[in-house]
């Protein structure tokens, strides 16, 4: 004699905790939020330097001639990354600059990610003076890096 012994079935429950994908979401939309605050400021930035130059917006040779008013035509936007590193992507007549008006440029980038950061973040003292790690994009290709543990010096790939 066979006897029907019923087993019941019972569907796979989940047990993972949700709670650490949750808080790598909500961390990745503060690091958005951050990021187009950042490049919305830089744009507003770029527009006030052009509205100065006036005359002649694509004369290279002016902007780079006073890089304290005009450094922001030379990003195109920046990027802020989860382990306190940027991505800077350059426009065209960044390349034409020499080596030195490059790093006056990325270093008022770090400045100015740094002063924003301190909003969304603490920042200290010594990060001020040792800037971001950084990595330069041109379009789209990899144009130069700070040094390791040296973030205000660079290395060029042209």
């Amino acid at each position: 004699m066979f006897t029907n012994i019923v087993t019941p079935v019972t569907a796979a429950t989940d047990t993972t905790d949700h709670y650490d994908e949750f808080r790598a979401q909500r961390f990745f939309n503060k690091i958005k939020k951050f990021n187009k605050k950042l490049n919305k400021h830089l744009n507003s930035k770029t527009e006030l330097a052009l509205h100065r130059l006036k005359v002649d917006s694509k004369s290279t040779t002016r902007k780079s001639e006073n890089l304290k008013i005009y450094w922001t035509t030379f990003i195109k936007r920046i990027n802020y990354l989860k382990n306190d590193q940027i991505e800077v992507y350059v426009t065209e007549e960044f390349k034409i600059l020499p080596h030195k008006k490059r790093v006056q440029i990325i270093e008022s980038v770090q400045q100015l990610v740094l002063t924003y950061l301190d909003n969304f973040k603490a920042v200290t003292p010594s990060r001020y003076s040792e800037g971001l790690a950084t990595t330069i994009f041109c379009d789209e290709n990899h144009l130069g890096r700070s040094l390791f543990l040296d973030n205000k010096n660079f290395k060029w790939n042209d």
